[in-house]
């Protein structure tokens, strides 16, 4: 029986103009027909929805500009009742089932072609979103649980509210450890839930773009809403996590000078908005507040918004938020205190060191560190995330001034009193031993959070206890008097490594933390073990040349005490030690501890 040949499949020959949506998600070659050979095959939507990007010269042209500026049609507007998505008297028959999410507004489209990206399913959305209001929202309480699932069947019709989506989304994949197992494709029977098959979730670059992309169906300049306040300040939150500063700044900027196009930033306003509306603006407003001040002291940033407005309150559909508001007011009192004047000292530190015969420190800063150390500790009633964000905010605060302090003027090694009033607590925040306490309140108070209160806060709080671990070895680099083991007490090494532990095995630990924070730690340590910490018998002579070792992660899975280091053992970081020294750490529980190696492969543990 004579055998056809096999002809093979049909390729366009020349450039191919545009790739389709999955090939560009997927970064592989598409062949341009509708649908390509790649989708039949894996048997995916095959669409050409994404913008394809013109070549040739940069800038407007004529033809350009007047298009761009010429009138468009306004979308009819819509609203979401508490019994669902409705349309005005005057909407169109096709928008009947359109929805905006409270404090849209009244949005102009460019143009009515727009579409939700088919690789993002609503099951996607509904994960990222339970994740976001188990672990998130007591942190950031911005956003109305049961209006944005009302409006999520209606994405199609509201590229504002797919836009807000996308960018809170970006920041849930950031902190996967966080997000639902089920949001897996692997357990999802659609293959169009990642743009990756290779990885579990979206990238945070591919929804931000989606976000952005969302944007251009919206005329959010002219006409912005709390909407566009919320996406603004979630684009700030993935750029932030993922290390691009310039376009953090460019977003978290943008959201505040929404908020005051929207005179957000005036009591008056309040009066004029629907309870819910309200209730929600206010939030964003202090949210706002709080991280503009935070990632000022972090990157040495100026000032927008000032103390203007009334402290939140529940609203009206969400009474139980009653215990959330209890920690979020108690954060604002943080920071309310870092105001401009603040600012503009941290903001230009002096070029050159005090002089040993300078003034003591100026009375502001001795006040706000009494300020800070009569804080009383989280309510008990907060949840994991918010409890760890006021505790580790509130000791970085602490370390932050007493910087400042530092840069100023000299301070004494110890404080003069041995009282335990309070004014020999604030003698003692103004002493070079400082960050010893500082440290030692920290570690003792986070061994009894879950690790999930610090994935919940994302690589803000690992800045912040970067910031607070730096510090800490420094005075003891400076100071070795101050590092010698204390009974009964946490010692400074302790808290030291502790730090270390929580910086490298939080998922969001930067590689760089860690490798800095650690080459401090190992030159604190070393130092200690020179000056007489009980040493093994084989140890053999400490004074040899530096080397470079690998900081392991060892378990002992039998929990009794013998810890082994596996073959496969992943190497968290290098860091700089003692030839012939065999350094063991001994962190938190029995399951989990780090250990440096040296080539013999021994271990011992220094202190305890």
């Amino acid at each position: 029986m004579p055998t056809e040949a096999v002809q093979p499949p049909f390729r366009r020959s020349g450039k191919i103009r545009q790739a389709c949506d999955s090939c560009r998600a997927r970064k592989i070659r598409c062949d341009g027909t509708s649908p390509c050979a790649n989708c039949l095959s894996a048997a995916f939507e095959c669409s050409y929805l994404a913008v394809h990007k013109k070549t040739g010269p940069k800038g407007p042209r004529r033809e350009s500009r007047q298009h761009r500026y010429a009138v468009r049609p306004a979308a009819p507007p819509v609203s979401l009742s508490p019994e669902g998505p409705t349309a005005s008297s005057d909407t169109e028959p096709d928008s009947a089932g359109s929805a905006s999410y409270p404090g849209t507004g009244t949005q102009p489209r460019y143009t009515s072609g727009f579409r939700p990206s088919p690789l993002l399913c609503t099951e996607f959305f509904t994960s990222c979103l339970d994740a976001f209001f188990t672990h998130k929202y007591p942190i950031t309480p911005i956003l109305h649980r049961h209006k944005v699932a009302a409006a999520l069947p209606h994405l199609a019709d509201s590229p504002e509210l797919y836009g807000l989506l996308t960018a809170c989304c970006a920041v849930m994949v950031l902190s996967p450890e966080i997000l639902p197992t089920s949001s897996t494709p692997a357990q999802s029977p659609s293959p169009a839930s990642s743009p990756n098959p290779s990885s579990p979730l979206p990238t945070a670059e591919f929804l931000i773009s989606e976000a952005i992309r969302a944007r251009q169906f919206c005329d959010y300049v002219e006409t912005p809403s709390l909407t566009t306040v919320q996406t603004s300040f979630f684009l700030f939150s993935a750029f932030f996590c993922l290390g691009a500063d310039n376009s953090a700044w460019f977003y978290i900027r943008e959201a505040m000078t929404t908020l005051q196009l929207l005179r957000l930033h005036e009591e008056a306003t309040y009066a004029t908005l629907p309870p819910d509306e309200a209730a929600f603006s206010r939030r964003m407003f202090w949210v706002l507040f709080i991280t503009e001040r935070a990632y000022a002291l972090q990157r040495r940033r100026v000032l927008t918004l000032q103390r203007t407005l009334a402290l939140p309150t529940p609203g009206p559909s969400d009474p139980d938020d009653a215990h959330i508001l209890s920690g979020f007011l108690d954060l604002i009192s943080l920071f309310q205190d870092f105001d401009n004047d603040f600012l503009a000292l941290w903001n230009h530190p002096p070029t050159t060191p005090p002089p040993a015969s300078a003034t003591p420190p100026p009375e502001p800063l001795a006040r706000l560190q009494g300020v800070l150390a009569r804080r009383g500790p989280p309510p008990g009633d907060c949840a994991s995330g918010q409890q760890a964000d006021l505790l580790v905010s509130r000791q970085w605060l602490k370390t932050v001034v007493w910087q400042l302090c530092v840069s100023k003027t000299p301070l004494p090694s110890s404080s003069s009193s041995s009282s335990s009033s309070s004014s020999s607590r604030l003698d003692e925040s103004m002493t070079l031993q400082y960050p010893v306490t500082i440290a030692r309140e920290l570690v003792v108070a986070a061994r009894a959070l879950p690790p999930t209160a610090l994935e919940a806060n994302g690589v803000g709080i690992v800045e912040k206890l970067f910031d607070i671990g730096c510090s800490l070895a420094d005075v003891l680099a400076l100071a070795p008097a101050l590092a010698l083991p204390q009974a009964r007490d946490v010692g400074p090494r302790d808290c030291l490594v502790e730090i270390l532990r929580i910086v490298g095995t939080t998922p969001e630990g930067c590689s760089r933390h860690v490798a800095v924070l650690a080459a401090k730690a190992s030159e604190c340590l070393a130092a200690g073990v020179c000056r007489g910490l009980p040493l093994p018998a084989a140890m053999g002579d400490c004074g040899g040349p530096h080397v470079r070792r690998e900081v392991y992660e060892i378990c002992d899975d039998d929990n009794n005490g013998d810890y082994v280091a596996d073959e496969e053992a992943e190497v968290v970081c290098e860091i700089t030690g003692l030839e012939g020294l065999d350094e063991k750490y001994m962190l938190g529980d029995h399951q989990r501890v780090w250990a440096v190696s040296d080539e013999a492969g021994g271990w011992f543990m220094p202190f305890c």
